[in-house]
């Protein structure tokens, strides 16, 4: 048996949390409400947090509990939902960070009932309605102000979760279900889909906790497994797609801020994700990164620097969507690469490149 796979567990031996998120309200109370076996009651209320408390206090409030839970002799499972706005994949790992300081310190001995309780995240739920994955992501419709947020929260809770519950099926045709399913799962390939009609089956029948989830979730999107160059997927078959971007050279600031002004639906195809890491000439001590979801672009710090072993040499991106134009694609950013004379410059010319991008934190 490897670290990873779940040991032998009962209703007796385990104490898990299933954390339910989701952008639209209704469909994210339903669910829950059908987990937990009330269907035609209200969702049970829940007493952590507030508006004002951040993911990280939250997982470790959450943690915090249920090892509280654990020393009464809870055992089983609690179900949580969070706010609209949850970051799943911040509060997930801040829960199994406190977990495995507080089990070590909690050192149950040989034949103590605590010898043996596996701890920790069961599921991580996330509702989604299939006309907002359409609107955000496939950019359909009407846009609203809040919109660059929202796709964000979105694609951050669709790529960190174990279930995905699907809703408003109804209100859409066969085909348009069919491709929301398929680009939601190139962006998380290990996440079951379902709907709501599966959510009491979902609270009745407990899957084991698996060790190290949160962190198990964290490194297996989407667009993380597309740029391991040892992960293999088949070739795409219809118009949903996925294309990979390498370029070795730094960017150049001034033509990658013209290249991303002409990085639309009718030059490149429907972009409806991208992540990845990009290395900019000004900034030549760091490494970006680069995420985008729907018509929402967002280029910041990666938290890697350029001497750091796990930083790529240059730029990798992974694009979701639909009838991608790739040449397009590749030419408009090969194009931001620096020439032969730029780059024996060096990066004390690089540095003097006008630069409008915001500051890295």
């Amino acid at each position: 048996m490897t670290p990873d796979q779940p040991i032998s567990q009962t209703a007796t031996s385990s104490l898990g949390m299933t954390l339910v998120s989701g952008l639209e309200t209704s469909g994210r109370q339903l669910v829950t409400a059908l987990m937990c076996g009330e269907p035609g009651g209200p969702t049970p209320a829940s007493d952590y947090g507030d508006e004002q408390t951040g993911a990280l206090a939250l997982g470790v409030e959450l943690a915090e509990d249920l090892l509280r839970q654990a020393s009464d002799g809870r055992r089983g499972n609690t179900i949580v939902e969070l706010s609209a706005d949850a970051d799943p994949q911040s509060i997930g790992l801040a829960m199994e960070h406190v977990l495995a300081e507080g089990r070590g310190a909690m050192a149950p001995t040989p034949g103590d009932d605590e010898a043996g309780l596996v701890i920790g995240p069961r599921e991580f739920v996330t509702v989604a309605s299939i006309s907002d994955v359409r609107r955000l992501l496939f950019q359909e419709g009407t846009s609203l102000s809040d919109d660059a947020d929202a796709s964000a929260t979105l694609v951050g809770q669709l790529e960190f979760a174990t279930v995905i519950v699907l809703t408003a099926a109804d209100a859409h045709p066969a085909g348009v279900v069919s491709e929301t399913c398929a680009l939601i799962q190139q962006l998380n390939p290990t996440a079951a889909i379902t709907t709501p009609a599966a959510a009491t089956e979902l609270g009745r029948r407990l899957r084991p906790i698996r060790p190290r989830l949160a962190h198990q979730l964290a490194s297996t999107a989407g667009w993380m497994l597309r740029l391991d160059e040892h992960t293999h997927f088949p070739p795409a078959r219809g118009p949903l797609d996925c294309h990979v971007f390498n370029e070795p050279r730094p960017l150049h600031p001034e033509r990658l801020t013209t290249a991303l002004g002409g990085m639309t639906p009718d030059r490149v195809g429907l972009i409806a994700r991208s992540r990845g890491l990009f290395r900019l000439a000004s900034r030549t001590d760091h490494v970006g990164d680069w995420s985008s979801t729907g018509s929402s672009i967002q280029l910041g710090a990666s938290g890697l620097a350029s001497s750091d072993p796990d930083a790529p040499i240059g730029t990798t991106i992974a694009f979701f969507g639909k009838n991608l134009r790739t040449d397009a694609i590749d030419t408009a950013l090969h194009d931001c690469a620096l020439t032969d004379d730029e780059l024996i410059a060096g990066p004390t010319a690089w540095h003097g490149y006008a630069d409008q991008f915001p500051g890295w934190e």
